[in-house]
């Protein structure tokens, strides 16, 4: 378990390095620039903000945790080529498959919205 904990860490810092300013085409409104949107929010444009990838989570116990080992694997409840959750700051932002970008990895974004989709 603890290998696929250290191998998360790469993903980690491959996510870190993605510059989302460059994919503000893929976010405009329809016909409408970024920059010349009215929602008032261009001033924040520079706010920092963490973007995670959720892959699955799983509920254990401490009893059980306390007892894994080097090999130990914990299985989930996310199928696999199922879209994972992209996290903006902890809230739920939309949907992405990873891909590959020039050896590193990226996000695909698959579905946006995901928190309103989840809510209905």
């Amino acid at each position: 378990m603890s290998d696929t904990l250290n191998n998360s860490n790469g993903l980690d810092a491959a996510l870190a390095g993605l510059d989302m300013m460059d994919m503000d085409e893929m976010f405009e409104p329809e016909g409408l620039p970024l920059s010349a949107s009215t929602d008032g929010l261009s001033m924040f444009r520079d706010v920092p903000l963490t973007v995670t990838l959720e892959v699955a989570s799983a509920e254990v116990t401490l009893g059980e945790l306390s007892r894994v080992a080097v090999g130990d694997v914990l299985p989930l409840e996310k199928a696999v080529g199922e879209p994972l959750d992209v996290k903006v700051n902890g809230v739920l932002f939309a949907r992405a498959e990873v891909v590959m970008v020039d050896g590193k990895y990226g996000l695909k974004f698959v579905q946006r919205n995901a928190a309103e989709e989840q809510d209905a």
